[in-house]
């Protein structure tokens, strides 16, 4: 007698570890935006930050014992994925994945439960399909014009970079930041508050004091490295940062690279991309107590692959980060479920203000 298929269903997660411990089994490249993104939340606020009241949500769609789709809501902004590239999933095994969660988030919000979404961001088939089912729970849709971000997502596994760091000129260093460094929080906060205008998108526009909010995090995780030139007469100037984030057991993310303008155009992107990337993929993994606690084996050692994000239609990025070993349009390879990068979105919705 042949078995009825199982239904999709929706769990709701009171945790984020109690999130992690069900779905990093299924830390794929695709995942990092959900999965990274709760790791650092548990390792930053931990479980006992998630009070009644505060936006956070961790959601997972299951067929059976295989997870679907997962969605993470860690501040404003709402994260949505698939463990497998979004190409690869049919419109019909979509629809009632996703309608899953815009049901549930809709009853949240309207019941005073959830604050109003401000922003999704995610693979923009995930998002599209979001946005158009919670547009006919709701009435509401994403705002157009600037509060739309697209980007391309890609990733560089370690066979495909040279895991040298990068060759300087003389008086150039790239080093991390380190937590004892008392002028460093200001200059890194300017540089990410410029960082966010320079990408634009839902989050373009942040104060400075929220960027050394952010910039103190990363620095007490020393997740930064800067790029430092000294001119004739020793004087240390900033030409760049970068920083690493989103880790999981396998994955992190190269994120945050900004060039001060007068410093660009002198290979100092792909030297911090190849710099952070390097060290992603050479040093123990940063997250490794925080994994051993979830009851995840094997941490000790480096990450097998990390992941960068770039504008779609900065191409110029595009082919640095190619360079370095990730793939994009200019540079992609096949994979078992799709190319070697995936098109995303971050979209707002009205009243956003990115913060």
């Amino acid at each position: 007698m042949a078995h009825a298929a199982e239904e999709p269903r929706l769990v709701r997660y009171d945790s984020p570890s109690a999130f992690l411990r069900a779905t990093l089994s299924f830390d794929t490249w695709h995942m990092n935006f959900a999965l990274g993104t709760a790791l650092q939340f548990l390792v930053e606020v931990g479980d006992a930050g998630t009070m009644p009241g505060q936006p956070c949500l961790w959601l997972a769609v299951w067929t059976g014992d295989t997870l679907d789709i997962a969605l993470v809501r860690t501040s404003t902004v709402m994260t949505l994925c698939a463990p497998k590239h979004s190409t690869s999933l049919s419109a019909d095994w979509l629809e009632p994945r996703i309608q899953l969660p815009a049901s549930a988030i809709h009853s949240l919000i309207s019941s005073g439960a959830q604050p109003v979404l401000t922003s999704i961001t995610g693979a923009t088939l995930l998002v599209d399909k979001f946005t158009t089912l919670y547009a006919a729970l709701s009435g509401i849709t994403p705002t157009e014009g600037p509060t739309i971000l697209d980007t391309l997502h890609s990733h560089c596994p370690r066979n495909r970079v040279n895991l040298h760091p990068p060759q300087l000129p003389k008086e150039h260093v790239i080093y991390i930041v380190d937590p004892d460094d008392t002028t460093a929080l200001p200059r890194l906060a300017k540089l990410l508050q410029d960082w966010r205008a320079h990408v634009g998108g839902p989050g373009a526009h942040i104060t400075l004091e929220q960027a050394a909010k952010d910039a103190e995090v990363g620095i007490r995780f020393r997740e930064f490295m800067v790029y430092t030139v000294r001119d004739v007469e020793g004087k240390e100037e900033w030409a760049g940062c970068v920083r690493h984030g989103r880790i999981t057991s396998r994955h992190g993310t190269v994120r945050n690279l900004f060039t001060v303008p007068q410093y660009r155009r002198r290979g100092i992107a792909q030297a911090l991309t190849h710099a952070a990337t390097v060290r992603l993929l050479s040093e123990p993994n940063p997250m490794r107590e925080a994994l051993a606690t979830l009851g995840v084996p094997g941490t000790e050692t480096a990450l097998e692959d990390a992941q960068i994000i770039a504008q779609k239609a900065n191409l110029s990025a595009q082919r640095i980060y190619t360079q370095v070993g990730y793939g994009f349009p200019v540079g992609e390879w096949d994979e078992e479920d799709g190319m070697s990068w995936e098109d995303c979105v971050e979209v707002g919705y009205p009243g956003s203000t990115g913060q």
